[in-house]
């Protein structure tokens, strides 16, 4: 009786500890992105420029801030959204030539990896 009392006192703080581990390894949550990468910053200031032409027409319609500040508030803000998305679209061609780059060398690379594999097939005959 007495060993049952002192297996049962051993497993159960055993139990509480490596529960959490468990669910950690088990859940099939996807890794968090990367914070720093530059899509992750563009979409940060893509929003922070549409919160602020929403902030300006706010202050304009409650009348905090006067018709030529307001103009100016939301030009700053759309040159800002222009400028992500101009720099989103020159990611995205950039990525696609990079894709063709790499394809472009892989298949100058195959003919050569063949043509060698031929020559060997050849020496050892």
């Amino acid at each position: 009786m007495l060993v049952l009392a002192a297996v049962i006192i051993s497993v159960i703080p055993a139990i509480i500890i490596g529960y959490p581990i468990i669910k950690k390894i088990a859940s099939n949550a996807s890794i968090p992105d990367d914070e720093s990468s530059l899509h992750a910053d563009l979409e940060r200031r893509w929003e922070s420029a549409l919160e602020g032409i929403r902030h300006a027409e706010l202050e304009m319609s409650v009348g905090n801030v006067d018709e030529s500040d307001y103009l100016w508030l939301k030009q700053v803000h759309m040159a800002e959204a222009a400028m992500v998305l101009k720099a989103l679209e020159i990611s995205v061609e950039d990525e696609k030539s990079l894709i063709e780059q790499i394809s472009k060398a892989t298949d100058m690379e195959s003919p050569i990896l063949s043509s060698e594999s031929g020559h060997k097939k050849d020496d050892s005959d």
